[in-house]
């Protein structure tokens, strides 16, 4: 049985004015258990389901340095709700994804480079223009390497929370 809610939330989301909006950021986070703090730039996609909740998505890139460290990428996707008012909102996040380590030094480092991951935090954003926003998010990224270690020497790494801010900029459509 297919469940009906996807073309209902997408129509709801229709309904609203403005209901999509695109965005760039720029983001960091401190992977603890590798100590890497990554700086990144990525992409964010939103669709407005009604003025307190949105989808809420991101693809960001961790651009590698020459030594192969870096090379993160992650896919989030989730659950943006809150409060929004004509000039300000405040919003807490729940999304879930992948993180995908690529330098080339994390070879030597983790047997799966590919491990599930989940954001949780708090977002603000203020909005110059109708259709525009400023966005500062705060959020405990949480990696779930499981029983991996780090060069077969360490005990497992397990579930790490890792301090992630971020700065970005949308525009509604």
């Amino acid at each position: 049985m297919v469940a009906p809610w996807p073309p209902v939330l997408l129509a709801l989301a229709l309904y609203v004015s403005s209901p999509a909006e695109l965005g760039i950021q720029l983001t960091g986070v401190h992977l603890h258990k590798l100590d890497e703090a990554p700086f990144g730039i990525g992409v964010r996609f939103f669709l407005n389901f009604t003025g307190y909740a949105a989808m809420d998505s991101e693809f960001t890139h961790y651009p590698a340095n020459p030594s192969g460290n870096f090379g993160e990428t992650t896919a989030m996707a989730g659950l943006k709700s809150g409060w929004r008012g004509d000039r300000i909102g405040i919003f807490a996040k729940s999304r879930g994804g992948l993180w995908h380590f690529g330098g080339r030094f994390f070879d030597l480092r983790l047997n799966r480079k590919t491990i599930p991951a989940a954001d949780l935090g708090g977002v603000l954003e203020y909005y110059p223009s109708p259709r525009t926003a400023v966005r500062i998010d705060l959020g405990d990224t949480i990696l779930f390497y499981g029983d991996q270690s780090l060069l077969g020497f360490t005990g497992h790494l397990g579930t790490v929370h890792n301090f992630q801010p971020g700065f970005g900029l949308s525009f509604r459509f």
